[in-house]
């Protein structure tokens, strides 16, 4: 029987460049465990857990290499939370991935990746409204 399990990563957040909160979109950057199996780069719809306090927020997840920002080689795995904006900085969460909704791609303008996250959002949430999104949260605590 082949695994069904949705595809889990756990990590501690950190410091990042900090653009998103300037931008409207503050993100919770990812150091993934060591050995971690981390998704291809793109942009997901997910549910990001807090082990420590028993939180689930909503989240749309971004890995990639921040191509817009000329970030360099380095893959960053960035999350925006829908529904919080608290300091996590130091905790330990797991990020359950629900669907990939696109490609991570560098925009001509700071403008162009505002509408794209926007976009990435509602249809984040979308996502995790489906039956498949209510699977995923479920299995989080299995």
């Amino acid at each position: 029987m082949p695994d069904t399990s949705p595809t889990c990563l756990s990590g501690t957040v950190v410091h990042g460049a900090g653009r998103g909160r300037g931008l409207g979109f503050p993100t919770a950057n990812i150091s993934p465990d060591p050995g971690s199996d981390v998704p291809q780069p793109a942009v997901y719809s997910g549910w990001l857990t807090r082990p420590a306090t028993g939180a689930v927020h909503r989240a749309t997840i971004s890995i990639g290499t921040n191509p817009t920002f000329e970030d360099g080689p380095r893959i960053h795995t960035e999350v925006y939370c829908h529904d919080t904006s608290e300091d996590l900085y130091g905790e330990r969460v797991s990020l359950w991935f629900v669907a990939r909704i696109r490609d991570t791609v560098r925009f001509a303008s700071v403008d162009e990746l505002l509408l794209a996250a926007r976009a990435d959002v509602r249809r984040s949430e979308a996502l995790l409204d489906s039956a498949h999104g209510r699977d995923v949260l479920a299995a989080a605590f299995r």
